[in-house]
């Protein structure tokens, strides 16, 4: 299939940018689904578009600005393929991370405009003190755009003499910059939801990394700007939200389009005289606005605190933390019942409602969007400390 481009994008907002991918996406659905990763033509573009460094500096590309507007492009390509938008959210989680090098380190991992880059935040990696470095192994699992990235960064349980071996109190943490000739990509991605991710296993065998890729959470931001002041935790919470969002939207357009397609004379009813679609498009649209408005207000907050130099307070991050776990939660609620509501059309996979049930079931099992954050934030509201190291990150 050829890709003919749009028009010349005529400003620098990525949801302009998003939105010329947003047809694009969805001609290459099938081969998405198919091959199990973004197909080449998508990637490109998104590549074309710095849609993938949002998270990064100007000066390397990135957005730099309002986060709310990253949302909102995660929420719009959701809505046409989620596993696009997943990448894309990816990216920018893995491209935050580089606020912790110095900034010749930085420069060095991310200064190729082309470079894709994956993520694994789950310890399951053991890095060994060298002289300069570390010597990094391990198999990390569900690595999203394994096969697309030539930049990883992974966390890993660091070994030196006297250290703790294990994870557990004590164990020193720290996430490792890896170049892809040093991965070995392993096919253990066969699944339903998000198949387009390729979120394949990862597996490194003594590979040397340099003292300087490894970084903290809680190490020094080389590049003080305001979008680097924000926080990682509930802001990438917030995008798997949107994402969410975006599918739901996806659901409810195919309903309303099935409902105008399916409009026949005679006595029988049509799928739009139904009170149960009737009920679950009402209920559908009126969830996006307000679980969006509330998403992009909680998150418009800290933007204008980090713009400030303010320091986040508990209950401003539980605001972020509760509309993204409430908006996930209630997107999938509402995807599965316009999937009851309509009725065998949900089976095909030529509806985008059998593709988004699947999708959205997949967004909500990762862990920066499980219940207990909903704890954590309930905490901070009742006036006690929220325990997660990840709440204030």
């Amino acid at each position: 299939m050829s890709y003919v481009p749009s028009l010349k994008i005529k400003s620098n907002l990525p949801t302009d940018a998003a939105q010329e991918i947003y047809e694009l996406a969805i001609s290459y659905r099938e081969e998405t689904e198919s091959s199990r990763k973004l197909a080449s033509s998508v990637v490109e573009r998104l590549s074309d578009l710095k849609l993938f460094r949002m998270g990064l500096p100007k000066f390397l590309g990135g957005w730099e600005d309002n986060p709310v507007e990253t949302l909102k492009v995660y929420e719009l390509l959701a809505s046409a393929e989620a596993s696009v938008a997943w990448i894309v959210w990816n990216n920018h989680f893995t491209c935050t991370f580089g606020r912790y090098l110095d900034e010749a380190s930085m420069k060095e991992v991310y200064s190729n405009p082309s470079h894709i880059y994956a993520n694994s935040a789950r310890p399951e990696g053991i890095a060994k003190v060298v002289p300069g470095g570390y010597m990094v192994s391990g198999q990390w699992t569900l690595v999203s755009g394994s096969e697309l990235a030539d930049w990883f960064v992974l966390r890993c349980l660091i070994i030196s003499e006297g250290s703790p071996t294990t994870l557990g109190p004590g164990a020193d943490l720290k996430l490792l910059f890896i170049p892809k000739k040093d991965v070995r990509v392993v096919d253990t991605w066969n699944v339903g939801g998000l198949n387009g991710t390729g979120s394949h296993d990862i597996v490194i065998e003594d590979a040397f990394v340099k003292e300087q890729y490894a970084v903290n959470f809680d190490g020094p931001v080389a590049i003080d700007n305001a979008y680097s002041r924000l926080p990682i935790g509930c802001l990438n919470a917030a995008g798997c939200a949107a994402m969410a969002l975006g599918v739901l939207k996806a659901a409810t357009d195919d309903l309303l389009k099935m409902c105008l397609d399916r409009v026949t004379p005679g006595k029988n009813p049509d799928l739009r005289d139904r009170a149960t679609v009737q009920a679950a498009i009402v209920k559908s649209k009126t969830l996006l606005a307000s679980r969006r408005s509330q998403l992009h207000s909680s998150v418009a907050t800290l933007w204008e605190e980090s713009q400030n130099k303010n320091s986040f307070t508990d209950e401003q991050l539980a605001d972020v933390w509760a509309a993204s776990c409430e908006a996930a939660r209630e997107a999938r609620a509402m995807v599965s019942e316009i999937y009851a509501v309509a009725g065998t059309s949900s089976l095909y996979k030529k509806y985008k409602i059998e593709r988004t049930h699947r999708d959205i079931h997949a967004i909500l099992q990762h862990g920066i969007i499980q219940p207990h954050w909903m704890n954590q934030a309930g905490m901070a509201y009742v006036g006690l400390t929220p325990t997660a190291p990840m709440f204030r990150t």
